[in-house]
């Protein structure tokens, strides 16, 4: 009788301990960003509850439900919310800019910014695809008051252009047409221009404009873009790539000069010196130009054709009218007047 006893005294002793150790722990190892068959559940909310909202009785909860909560503590209290651990990357099909996203989120709202700039600001943080992610940036700078807003406190401008840069090394690797590649850097080098970032915004576009060299309107973010900044020399494009000469270009008498051999190159076309007559000998398919050094004429297949500015040397390297030669082979010459660049095409 006495051992039945201790044995069912035993057995209680057990049962109350795994009820009071094991089951808490079992509830615990379930991961905070969800179960992985169930989803969030139950456990995601009750950590917010528990960590950030709820520190009363039953009753305390229903005094608080009644209360008017005002407009920016309901913004505080889904950024609580948000920024709750989902676990890994992979668990939530994040990248990881996004957490600084999500941080830039809640310093706009603390900072009291418009419905519109906080509205504009989500649409980016939700997007799903690289488009998406692009035209949300292209919202966000396209807006001046908007721009004003979330550029005003450093950590969101820095995320975003974080964020800029992230969508710049997808667009290399997800987009195979040189033409979608173009149109995206085009958009992320105008972001990062209108962000500050200007060295980057320059290197940016003009990987657009290697894709595309024919698109006016990336030169046309170049161009502003060189504008308002303090460049060395006059840029110079052909065929859609950037072109470093050894010699800078010079411009004499509103005409702009450059060394031959690079721009020849350039262009594609073959060059010769001829050392008698002192004459450059340009050819491309059927085209001819022959231009002596320090003479006022040219001669085009043949055809004599008065120059403004000859052919000269300086620092031993032989410089050519550019605009004359160009034209001359059928290259269009753009000149932008705002940033003196010249694109030839």
């Amino acid at each position: 009788m006495l051992f039945r006893k201790l044995f069912t005294l035993t057995l209680a002793f057990i049962f109350t301990f795994g009820c009071a150790v094991a089951l808490p722990q079992f509830s615990a190892a379930a991961p905070p960003w969800g179960h992985p068959v169930f989803g969030p559940g139950k456990d995601r909310v009750a950590a917010a509850v528990d960590e950030d909202v709820y520190e009363g009785t039953d009753e305390d909860v229903d005094e608080e439900d009644d209360q008017d909560v005002g407009e920016e503590e309901q913004e505080n209290i889904y950024e609580e919310e948000q920024e709750i651990d989902q676990g890994p990357a992979w668990a939530r099909d994040e990248h990881p800019s996004l957490k600084g996203l999500r941080i830039a989120y809640q310093n706009v709202v603390r900072n009291g910014a418009s419905p519109r700039a906080r509205e504009r600001l989500q649409m980016l943080i939700q997007a799903r695809t690289v488009e998406e992610a692009v035209y949300g940036l292209e919202d966000i700078v396209g807006d001046n008051e908007t721009l004003e807003e979330v550029t005003g406190d450093e950590e969101v401008r820095e995320a975003l252009l974080g964020e800029a840069n992230r969508l710049r090394e997808e667009v290399r690797q997800q987009f195979r047409e040189a033409k979608e590649k173009a149109w995206a850097l085009k958009k992320l080098g105008r972001v990062q221009a209108r962000l500050g970032d200007r060295l980057a915004a320059e290197d940016t576009l003009i990987q657009a404009a290697a894709l595309a060299p024919e698109d006016k309107a990336v030169y046309g973010e170049i161009n502003e873009l060189y504008a308002g900044m303090e460049i060395p020399e006059m840029p110079v494009f052909i065929k859609g790539k950037k072109v470093d000469f050894d010699v800078p270009p010079q411009v004499k008498n509103g005409r702009t000069l450059v060394p031959l051999r690079k721009f020849a190159e350039s262009l594609g076309c073959t060059v010769d010196w001829d050392p008698v007559k002192k004459q450059v000998v340009f050819v491309q398919g059927t085209k001819k130009v022959v231009l002596g050094i320090r003479e006022k004429t040219a001669a085009v297949n043949g055809r004599k054709v008065a120059l403004d500015v000859p052919a000269q040397v300086l620092n031993g390297r032989t410089l050519v009218p550019l605009r004359f030669v160009g034209e001359s082979l059928d290259a269009q010459v753009d000149y932008y007047n705002e940033s003196s660049m010249i694109v030839v095409n």
